[in-house]
């Protein structure tokens, strides 16, 4: 067995992780745990010893069934409300006849440098395009004739005291982090294909607590954005105008909740459908309009795009996307599921963000992440890989 990758997925309620291996060119799945945690709520670990035993109860779990070994390779999907990407950029004149190595490692020094945000940890750093002289777009413009040279990246970065503790949890129980992976990355990855990269499209993830988004504008990422608002406001805004528990809420939301009313299907509803009906739609309004606010501060709202791609499979509200065409003024389409064939998991939504970080990790392996304790130690990984990724 070859390439064995542990995958975690750290979420409010429960730790999700995977082992995959490669075995003859195959990929498999070894083994698959779910452990509740009560020591993480709103994104913030209350108990980090706690927290850290939850880590390890996975990981005994997994040397019962392989080898200690078999947890070299060790990645971390995040997702965090306040998580923001920074668009960055830089000029550099260039001095020769012709764009030399030297220049493209001195732009992703200065690229690294700025990567700096206050109470923030950069965890990665993925480079949008380089242009020569303001006008030619190009992945490679070494041994290229021009006389200056940008470099256009994007810096993620998550809370850095959210990202001590990660980075303190695993290192209680021995295990040492190959990379972090961003929960707006992975998602793209997967989900993306290059037409509809290329053709310029929206892709919305709706979650429980957050709303994550990012537009691709002629294969090239044109911006990415995070909402703290997801699915669980709208549990919380039925809770309080039909004056509920939250959890019958929940239960109604599931049951009679619906974007845009179905008048074809209204007799013997047990709640004033309408009203229930606005309060849902008024939510995801507030969602998609403070998305399109984005796009109209980048001069491209209703002229963006081709269609919006939906994921809202854990709202699994109905109409919910024609809401959307509503808003948008664009064709709007849920999410297809790729065909990954990787047992019972890649049809179980519990592991949908293991199977998009497994993706991301076998594409860019090659390419050395960007985090670390000390980032000044990691900026020759920062050159490598904004060299490499191209």
């Amino acid at each position: 067995m070859n390439d064995i990758r542990t995958i975690f997925d750290i979420w409010n309620d429960s730790i999700k992780a995977v082992v995959f291996g490669d075995d003859d060119w195959k990929t498999t799945l070894l083994a698959k745990h779910i452990e509740p945690t009560r020591w993480l709520r709103k994104w913030k670990i209350l108990e980090a010893e706690e927290f850290s035993k939850s880590l390890n109860n996975i990981v005994e779990n997994f040397i019962k069934r392989l080898w200690w070994d078999f947890l070299d390779k060790v990645y971390v999907w995040v997702s965090h409300p306040d998580s923001i990407v920074k668009r960055l950029s830089e000029h550099k004149r260039i001095m020769t006849d012709e764009i030399t190595a030297n220049d493209v490692k001195h732009l992703s020094t200065v690229i690294s440098d700025m990567a700096i945000e206050n109470n923030m940890t950069t965890i990665k750093i993925i480079p949008v395009h380089r242009v020569i002289d303001k006008t030619r777009l190009e992945k490679d413009p070494i041994s290229l004739k021009g006389k200056d040279l940008e470099l256009v990246a994007d810096a993620f970065m998550i809370p850095k005291n959210f990202y001590n503790w990660i980075i303190e949890a695993f290192d209680n129980i021995g295990l040492t982090i190959s990379d972090i992976v961003p929960n707006i990355l992975s998602a793209s990855e997967l989900l993306l294909d290059y037409d509809r990269r290329d053709l310029w499209t929206l892709l919305i993830d709706i979650w429980k607590n957050q709303t994550t988004y990012t537009v691709y504008e002629e294969s090239y990422p044109l911006c990415y954005g995070t909402l703290p608002i997801g699915w669980e406001n709208v549990t919380k805004d039925i809770s309080i105008w039909m004056q509920m528990d939250i959890k019958e809420a929940e239960d109604l939301k599931k049951t009679h909740g619906t974007a845009i009313v179905d008048k074809n299907n209204m007799e013997n509803m047990p709640v004033d459908i309408h009203f229930l009906t606005e309060i849902i739609s008024s939510r995801y309004e507030q969602i998609f309009n403070k998305i399109n606010s984005h796009l109209q501060a980048l001069d491209k709202d209703w002229r963006l795009a081709w269609w919006v791609i939906l994921i809202w499979w854990w709202a699994k509200l109905p109409n919910l996307d024609i809401l959307c065409k509503d808003v948008f003024k664009l064709a709007t389409y849920p999410w297809k599921d790729r065909q990954l064939n990787l047992g019972d998991i890649s049809s179980n939504i519990q592991f949908t963000n293991v199977l998009w970080t497994f993706i991301w990790t076998t594409k860019y392996e090659d390419t050395a992440p960007i985090w670390g304790f000390d980032m000044s130690k990691a900026r020759w990984k920062i050159k490598g890989f904004l060299k490499d990724l191209f």
